[in-house]
């Protein structure tokens, strides 16, 4: 593990261990930390992928299918999709990214977006934005202004200007502290309910009990002999996304990821398919020719055109919060984050939280209206990022972003490239597939399927089979 740089910015953590069990009890944190737990949810699951592809720790993968999403998108060829658009898919931003921008330590290091303003001190007093597409300020091309003709300059977005001017935290009061459990619980600091999780724990020997520091830095790692322990953030995420629990995992470097982080489908089912039946009814629906191995029955790929292509690249700008709470319901998602959101639920406003409107927006982290096109059939709305944008949208939302000729292959665990001749046959000699041995059928996707797949995408390779098992038995 890599040693963090001297001024590299840090914060400490207290948390207290079980000796003679090695695991990790609790922590004990101020507002610094928790508010970077809670910014995980906010975080687009695109970022996310992105983020943990540059971790060099391999002892175990995370997100599922999210990675080959992610890769397919980017080595997708620039005549399906243009180099702005592409550069806008693959850096999303969700509604907290301002917020996010204030916390003490910064995991997420997709750069702001840069606007198009006119010159014009006319058409800019009236905020009258060209481009809402994160257009990079080393490109020089002179662009002009479309209401008055005059040259356009750059300028940050900033959504929410303003608001972190009187308090250092983000989210959270910034004098409480705050007990975080092994499984990412988080509840302000109590006596009785700290003394009950001991007994919870069925610790009775106060001498088992020790305290140890943390240091957190937003990216490397480290761990010395003399229990001074620096984690990662980036690490400690991909911890929380593997393993429900995560401080142990770390600090006594012995437990193996749990396989049973994801918690039962069975518990919710009657709420998420009465969720499915009050949506399905609206939802568009789309069809996909499959390709199956006739003598096993297996399936090997999907043809698609380019809406189904386009809702799949769709789950990458979707915050985690959003996938976890709102789509899922909590069906089969990690118990760390299902375990957040439940405590930013359970918070109070004013005392701990800050406010009823950071509380809505953690619960509910939705895109930006400019990752909002026809093909998203999830029930959800996209917001406008800023009050200019409804009427100065690059992107529209009645229309797609990919170009409506492209035919594509879709491998079972969402590796997506362009169709052609030369890849069927290089995708059937990876499967060892005669061309014999094929038959297609086509199938719908509709709401069910979809919220099917996004579900399997977190913890599954075999996505399209597990989806769509009960067209094919058909």
């Amino acid at each position: 593990m890599a040693d963090t740089t001297e001024d590299e910015a840090k914060i400490s953590i207290k948390v207290i261990v079980d000796k003679v069990n090695k695991r990790v009890v609790c922590a004990e944190v101020d507002y610094s930390f928790v508010d970077i737990l809670f910014s995980f949810v906010t975080l687009p699951m695109g970022t996310i992928a992105r983020l943990l592809g540059t971790h060099d720790d391999k002892k175990f993968e995370c997100l599922g299918s999210f990675n080959n999403l992610y890769h397919s998108l980017k080595d997708l060829p620039e005549r399906y999709l243009s180099t702005e658009c592409k550069s806008m898919l693959l850096n999303p931003r969700s509604l907290s990214y301002d917020y996010c921008r204030n916390l003490e330590l910064k995991i997420d290091d997709t750069e702001p977006i840069q606007y198009l303003v006119c010159n014009n001190v006319c058409c800019y007093s009236c905020l009258q934005f060209m481009s809402c597409i994160n257009v990079s300020s080393k490109d020089n091309r002179p662009r002009r202004c479309q209401r008055c003709c005059c040259l356009m300059g750059f300028q940050e977005s900033n959504w929410h200007s303003g608001v972190f001017e009187v308090s250092s935290s983000v989210f959270v009061s910034d004098t409480a502290t705050f007990i975080v459990t092994d499984d990412l619980c988080v509840e302000p600091y109590n006596l009785a309910r700290s003394i009950r999780l001991l007994t919870d724990l069925g610790i009775t020997n106060i001498n088992h009990i020790e305290e140890r520091n943390l240091q957190i830095s937003s990216y490397q790692v480290k761990v010395d002999c003399s229990y001074e322990f620096i984690i990662g953030m980036l690490y400690f995420l991909k911890l929380a996304l593997s393993t429900h629990r995560p401080f142990t995992y770390f600090v006594f470097s012995r437990i193996c990821p749990e396989t049973d982080i994801f918690i039962s489908w069975h518990h919710c089912i009657s709420e998420y398919y009465d969720y499915i039946k009050r949506e399905v009814s609206a939802s568009s629906k789309m069809f996909l020719e499959l390709s199956l191995q006739k003598s096993t029955g297996k399936l090997l790929f999907a043809e698609a055109k380019e809406d189904f292509v386009e809702f799949l690249f769709g789950f990458l700008w979707l915050p985690l919060g959003t996938v976890i709470g709102t789509l899922t319901k909590g069906a089969s998602t990690s118990r760390c984050m299902e375990n957040i959101l439940r405590s930013i639920s359970n918070m109070s406003v004013g005392k701990y939280l800050k406010t009823q409107d950071i509380k809505d927006m953690l619960l509910k982290p939705h895109f930006g209206q400019k990752y909002f096109s026809k093909n998203q059939i999830f029930p959800l709305n996209g917001v406008p990022l800023r009050s200019d944008e409804v009427e100065n949208n690059d992107i529209k939302i009645d229309v797609g972003f990919l170009k409506q000729s492209g035919m594509f292959l879709v491998t079972d665990d969402l590796t997506i490239t362009p169709s052609s001749l030369a890849s069927s046959i290089d995708l059937l000699k990876k499967l060892e597939v005669a061309p014999e041995d094929i038959e297609r059928c086509e199938v719908s996707i509709t709401l069910k399927e979809g919220l099917s797949m996004l579900k399997e995408s977190l913890r599954s390779s075999s996505i399209l089979t597990k989806s769509l098992e009960h067209q094919l038995k058909r």
